[in-house]
Order: C-alpha cells, then structure tokens, then sequence
C-alpha cells in the first residue's frame, strides 16, 4: 500500500500546528498567510494529489481543511488560547466545501473532456485567492501588510494564467474561466463582509 494517502493526511495535521505557531510568531508581513483561507485552500489541493480517482481527491480535499483546523485549534488550546466551537464548525465546514472542490478541480483540470468543466475548475483557486485579497484590500488593510493581500492577488491571477494557457488554451474557455473567477471572487469578498 501506498504510503501518500497518509502521509498527505499527517501533512494537513502538522500544517494545522505550523498555523497556530505562525500566527503567533511569524514576521508581520507574513502574519496574513498564517490567517488565511487560500494557503488551506492550496494545502487542501496538494493533500487531493495524493489520490487518482476523481471521488478519492474529493475525499482527500475535503478530509484536509478538516485535518488542518484540528491540528490548529487542538494546538492553540494546548498552548492556552480559547477556542470556539462555533469558529471550528464554520472553518471545518468550509474546508470540507473548498477541499472537495479542489480535489475536483484538480482532477478535472487533468482529465475531462469538457472544456466548460475544465474552465470552472481552474476558477477556484484563483476565486479564493482574488476574494481574500479584496478583502484583505479593501476591509482590513489599515491592521494587516497590504503586501501580503497583493501578493495574494497576483498568485490568483498568476494561477488563473498558467491554467489558460497549459489546460483551457481556447479563447471560450479562457473567458468562461475569467467570468468564473470573477463570481467566485465576488461570493467570497461577499461571505467575508456578512461573516
């Protein structure tokens, strides 16, 4: 047996623990990365590559968000942090959404026939990562280093990009996957805002 799905599983629990460390020790223009939903979101797609079946990286994905906000908040209230049951029902109920998601993302990118289908794929990641950045752009700038939000935005595009011209390479393809992006970006800057 392979020892990938495993080991991808730890790895969400460790990168859980990173966080609650990150946060409190990181360097302030990195303080953003270790209170973010995109680097789950991108941990939640490499933890799904360890599977090949399209309903086992769904699972993978979605075990991952999970996984890493166990690893984090078991960490944090090890060290004396309070922790709400609240906060970790909607974070594991998110990572489950955008893990699943992600695992499908991934797999479709690589293996459907549906240009349609491969455009919507390769608008997740770049949807959370532009959504968070506006946020972070528009909503908490004055408390975090703009950088980081900035930096966020330009990894979604960057992903956006390098997905339309290694996997979409049509022009339909290209603006349904901009249209996508640009949906996604706006539910999640929207859930941001009510949240």
């Amino acid at each position: 047996m392979s020892l990938r799905v495993p080991l991808a599983l730890v790895g969400a629990l460790v990168a859980g623990v990173v966080i609650s460390f990150g946060q409190t020790f990181s360097p302030d223009v990195l303080a953003p990365l270790f209170n973010s939903a995109a680097p789950v979101v991108a941990l939640a797609a490499a933890v799904s590559m360890a599977a090949r079946a399209v309903w086992a990286r769904m699972v993978m994905g979605a075990t991952a968000g999970p996984l890493a906000m166990v690893g984090y908040y078991a960490t944090s209230a090890l060290r004396g942090y309070g922790v709400s049951t609240s906060m970790v029902l909607m974070w594991c109920t998110a990572g489950v959404i955008a893990g699943a998601a992600m695992g499908f993302a991934l797999w479709t990118l690589r293996h459907s026939d549906s240009w349609p289908l491969r455009a919507v794929s390769a608008a997740v990641f770049p949807g959370v990562a532009l959504g968070e950045a506006g946020h972070g752009l528009l909503r908490v700038a004055d408390t975090t280093p703009v950088a980081y939000w900035w930096s966020a935005a330009a990894a979604g595009v960057g992903v956006l990009t390098w997905l339309s011209l290694t996997r979409l390479r049509t022009m339909p393809g290209i603006l349904l996957a901009c249209a996508t992006t640009a949906v996604f970006a706006g539910a999640l800057f929207f859930i941001y805002g009510v949240a």
